[in-house]
């Protein structure tokens, strides 16, 4: 786990001093999705974090991807502060219009003004419906999971 919040604090830092003010970064999405729910992320050495209330947003974009945001989200006990995580890119298949089954791999996320290359997204697979969302992936090599409602 310290190694986890040693590597987040690195790259924020080192995002903070190289990005500035890059117009190039992904937006949040503006027509509101929104669900509130848990995230746990799986620490790698037996224990797991878990964050209620976290709200997630997101919008669905013309080439037939996603993007979405969690709002204020820690990913290990000991990580000082909350960042808004945005991920661009997700794939996303209706069937009917009322369930959105998503998958996604190899996706940067941006949080604290830049990429975080060391925390790509793989294994993204998830649904969504007017009520729930429910998502899983690795974010670099840590397991993380998302159930939440409207």
């Amino acid at each position: 786990m310290k190694k986890l919040i040693s590597l987040i604090m690195c790259a924020m830092m080192i995002v903070a001093c190289e990005n500035g003010d890059n117009n190039n970064l992904p937006n949040k999405p503006v027509e509101k999705r929104c669900y509130m729910g848990t995230m746990t992320v799986d620490q790698n050495d037996g224990t797991m974090y878990t964050q209620d209330d976290v709200e997630v947003d997101y919008e669905l974009q013309d080439d037939g991807k996603l993007n979405f945001v969690m709002y204020n989200v820690k990913f290990a006990t000991g990580m000082p502060l909350k960042l808004d995580m945005v991920v661009e890119g997700v794939s996303y298949y209706s069937k009917d219009g009322d369930v959105y089954t998503l998958s996604g791999d190899g996706i940067v996320p941006y949080a604290m003004g830049g990429p975080f290359e060391k925390f790509t997204i793989t294994k993204l697979t998830g649904t969504i419906t007017d009520n729930t969302m429910s998502m899983s992936f690795m974010c670099g090599e840590y397991p993380v999971t998302y159930e939440g409602t409207k």
